[in-house]
Order: C-alpha cells, then sequence, then structure tokens
C-alpha cells in the first residue's frame, strides 16, 4: 500500500450517501464505482495483496489501461476501496444522529450488522491490512476514535436525561465498546459461520454494551 494518503474515487462519496436524493451519476463515476466494488468480490476469494490490477479491470469490465484514467494504480484503486468501506461505517452512525444512545444502540448494532454483510470480506481485509500499513491502521483508528466520539454524544444526552447513571468517562468507554464490537465481528466474519450466528452475536453485543454503559435491560 502507499505511504501518501489516495482519495477516495469522486463516485463513491456520492454512491455511499443516504438519506437524500442521489444525483444521476456519469458514465465516469458508474466505471470508478465499479471498480470499487469489483475489489470488495475479489477479497471475497483472496488475501489483498494477492489482487492484481488486471483482476480488478476484469471484474469492472474495463481495459488496465482504463484504470489508469481514474487512479494512478492498483493500489490507489485498494486504498479507495477501503476509504469507501470506512465512510459507509460512519454513514450508519450519522443516520441515528440526535437519538439517545439507549433508544439507537439495537438499531445501531443492526445496521452494523448489515455493514459487515456486505462488506465483511473487506473490513477483514482492512483489519489484516492495517498491521502492515501505517497510514491504513491510522485511519482505522480514527474511525473508532470518530464513532465513539459520536456514541459517547448520545450517552451524553441520556445522562442528562437522567435516562442512564453516569459511570465514567462516556468517551472512553464507546471508544472501547466499539473496539470489542469489532473484534468479535472480525471473529465471526473472518470465518465460516451460520447466519444465525450473525444475529445471536449483534444480540450480544447490544445487551453487553447496554450493561457495561449503565442502561437497564432491553
Amino acid at each position: 500500500m502507499p505511504s501518501e494518503p489516495v482519495p477516495a474515487a469522486r463516485g463513491a462519496g456520492r454512491a455511499a450517501g443516504r438519506g437524500r436524493r442521489r444525483p444521476r451519476l456519469n458514465r465516469g463515476d458508474r466505471q470508478e464505482i465499479a471498480l470499487l466494488d469489483s475489489v470488495e468480490r475479489l477479497v471475497g476469494g483472496k488475501p489483498l495483496a494477492e489482487i492484481t490490477l488486471d483482476e480488478i479491470a476484469a471484474g469492472a469490465g474495463l481495459s488496465r489501461a482504463a484504470v489508469y484514467f481514474y487512479f494512478d494504480g492498483r493500489d490507489a484503486v485498494l486504498r479507495a476501496a477501503l476509504d469507501r468501506a470506512i465512510e459507509a461505517g460512519m454513514g450508519i452512525l450519522d443516520a441515528h444522529a440526535g437519538r439517545g444512545l439507549g433508544e439507537a444502540l439495537a438499531d445501531i448494532m443492526a445496521d452494523f450488522l448489515g455493514w459487515w454483510r456486505r462488506k465483511g470480506g473487506l473490513i477483514c481485509a482492512i483489519i489484516d491490512q492495517s498491521g502492515r500499513d501505517a497510514q491504513l491502521r491510522d485511519a482505522w483508528r480514527a474511525f473508532f476514535e470518530r464513532s465513539g466520539g459520536i456514541l459517547a454524544e448520545a450517552l451524553e444526552r441520556d445522562r442528562a436525561a437522567g435516562l442512564v447513571p453516569d459511570l465514567g468517562d462516556a468517551r472512553e468507554m464507546c471508544v472501547a465498546l466499539t473496539y470489542m464490537c469489532e473484534r468479535n465481528f472480525y471473529m465471526l466474519f473472518s470465518r465460516e459461520h451460520r447466519a444465525e450466528e450473525e444475529e445471536e452475536l449483534c444480540a450480544l453485543l447490544v445487551r453487553l454494551s447496554r450493561r457495561a454503559l449503565g442502561y437497564p435491560a432491553s
């Protein structure tokens, strides 16, 4: 992976938007998105490091030369696909902005389960690659820091309303819980498993999070 920052594809941010009318994509946008979609399909069957530019291009129905119209090379396409996955994760939290955490927690967890179902191969690749890529590791950590901060704001609203006791630093607690959820989802989606296990894990993580934050059992 390159050491310099690589921006996400121009069409990727618009494609990941939620809750608003999407603008009509032009041919270039569609082809950029097709390249990122190709990466997501490929990581379901092989390690990220083994994916070639030719495979990415073929999966998008494009030539190798056409890829360079949108990206500097293989690593730039991979980084844009990883960035898009992180952006989609942030979109989940944005969709629940303004709600109390006690009210929204189960919905947020269910939406993140859907995120893992759609992008599990790519998310596992992010986690695996972050151990060897300092820039990616920083981006992944920043995602959890931002997520924990948003969840902490929702928790503080509930504390101010008297819905839950103050058991400690809200941000530290929420960041720790997001890492707990990441590790458990990763351990599940990085192996063969039954669909029932996904629902069971989601329900368990909701219960553990509610108990850790001081909420009554739902």
